[in-house]
């Protein structure tokens, strides 16, 4: 019985992360983001607290919005079109500025 529930906790595991990486790869397609860039090395932290995931930064949280206003489960072009014109971290930059600048649109101010 343990076996089969470490089983079945590894593999939900795995598929989140499949899944989760997925928002990240959209996001680096979308945006052209280098590798060795401050984005690329912000890796899950443009839209999480911490660069390894966990609770959602303020970019994140607008992300989630914008999924669930459109009833999906992945990010998309469309999706990340929605909040481009926002200002996720209240910093007076919209988010498409930061990210052209290579810059965090869901860090700190």
């Amino acid at each position: 019985m343990k076996r089969m529930l470490f089983t079945c906790l590894t593999l939900c595991g795995v598929a989140m992360a499949m899944s989760l990486s997925s928002f990240s790869k959209t996001f680096d397609e979308v945006y052209k983001v280098k590798k060795g860039s401050n984005l690329s090395t912000a890796a899950c932290g443009v839209c999480h607290v911490k660069k390894t995931g966990g609770k959602l930064n303020a970019y994140g949280h607008d992300l989630q919005v914008a999924l669930k206003a459109a009833g999906a489960k992945k990010v998309t072009a469309e999706i990340l079109a929605k909040v481009e014109n926002l200002d996720s971290n209240k910093n007076g930059k919209k988010n498409i500025d930061e990210i052209k600048g290579d810059c965090n649109p869901g860090a700190e101010k």
